[in-house]
């Protein structure tokens, strides 16, 4: 099992969409929010990513194709 702690960004029109339940439905990958905030049409969340490597890559992609933008978090940030 592969895990990876991603910062997502993403713009306001996704609010309402269960991405993260997309996520782990279409993926073999359980998440864990450690934080997350919206605020005036952007929100983001801290997320810890788990699963085969294979997969978490293949999720990775799906959210920056829906419009979310994904980057990495080095090891000591998220707590």
């Amino acid at each position: 099992m592969a895990k990876r702690r991603v910062h997502l960004s993403f713009p306001g029109s996704l609010a309402d969409e269960p991405v993260m339940w997309q996520l782990s439905e279409s993926f073999e990958l359980s998440y864990n929010i450690r934080q997350a905030d919206y605020v005036e049409g952007l929100g983001w969340m801290m997320v810890e990513l788990e699963g085969d490597y294979e997969e978490l890559e293949r999720g990775i992609r799906w959210l920056e194709e829906k419009g979310v933008h994904v980057d990495p978090i080095e090891q000591d940030v998220v707590h």
